[in-house]
């Protein structure tokens, strides 16, 4: 039986966030639990997902001499620069390489989706989280920023319901408890500006729950959770 935290962590594996000794604890509980093993496989199918919510944009300049040098460390400095028509295969064992890949895609990637159609820099998010359903799918990326700015890129079509919409929370502290940062009727990216909040801060709890149209009536979470993950600092 895999528990929450076992969900939580095969998340964060296959995204390339854990480190040691997390990272040699879970590995030997994915080799004592096929379960958990098979999940992680299958989360590592379903993250397929991300690349479908990217339009086609042209590679920044200088990517994958970043990748590289991020990949082979300080001495990429005196290596020839990366060959970008290699045709090199990845590691035959999945798991050996997928975590390695997203943690570069994190540290290069963060905020690019949110300022992929600006011009110049996009600012860095604060804290990113992965929002998993009941059956540990990713179904929506979170971005928060200083300045309040909230930026939420579904990864799978939401059903809404007539009579129904969808609200995204937060959870800043238990002082405060869940807080409402905006409500859309559709999947679809967008952005939400709340009052202000305290900074974003790992470990914040986001969700999107199904309301009752126009929204919760209490100011607090009504509906079933869609989805729901915890805030992750980038790894800039």
């Amino acid at each position: 039986m895999i528990d929450e935290r076992q969900r939580a962590l095969a998340g964060d594996f296959v995204l390339g966030l854990l480190e040691a000794p997390e990272l040699g604890a879970f590995e030997a509980e994915m080799a004592a639990s096929p379960d958990l093993a098979a999940l992680v496989t299958g989360l590592q199918g379903r993250f397929s997902a991300l690349d479908l919510t990217a339009a086609a944009d042209p590679i920044p300049e200088g990517l994958w001499d970043r990748v590289g040098a991020a990949i082979d460390g300080p001495s990429r400095k005196d290596s020839p620069a990366l060959d970008r028509t290699s045709s090199r295969k990845p590691p035959r064992d999945s798991r050996a390489w997928l975590p390695l890949a997203a943690s570069v895609v994190l540290a290069l990637g963060v905020g690019f989706i949110a300022g992929r159609s600006s011009v110049g820099p996009a600012p860095a998010p604060v804290v990113v989280a992965v929002l998993l359903d009941e059956d540990a799918t990713p179904g929506a990326i979170v971005e928060a920023f200083a300045n309040n700015r909230v930026h939420i890129v579904p990864l799978e079509n939401f059903e809404v319901p007539a009579g129904k919409i969808l609200e995204v929370w937060t959870k800043p502290n238990e002082t405060l408890g869940p807080v409402s940062l905006g409500r859309f009727s559709s999947a679809r990216e967008i952005d939400f500006a709340p009052a202000a909040l305290p900074v974003p801060q790992a470990g914040q709890l986001y969700e999107i729950t199904l309301e009752d149209a126009p929204g919760s009536p209490t100011g607090r979470p009504t509906g079933p959770i869609l989805v729901k993950g915890l805030a992750r600092l980038p790894m800039l």
